[in-house]
């Protein structure tokens, strides 16, 4: 079964980025370990994606979704 990780990439107060997770985790959700994996690299792939926005005094916030097994 597929899954949506929904996620918006934003700034903290010290202009630091920051993500928002818009899909829940956990809360009863069963994952196979191939699953837990490519939910693991997703994640992996988000931070990478906000560590290089630029997060300077124009930044606008960019929202995204993921869909891993």
């Amino acid at each position: 079964m597929k899954r949506t990780l929904e996620y918006t990439l934003c700034r903290t107060r010290n202009n630091t980025p920051l993500v928002t997770l818009d899909s829940p985790l956990g809360n009863g959700q069963e994952l196979e370990p191939d699953a837990l994996r490519a939910l693991a690299q997703a994640l992996l792939d988000i931070a990478t994606q906000a560590e290089q926005q630029d997060v300077g005094k124009h930044y606008h916030t960019s929202k995204g979704a993921v869909e891993f097994e």
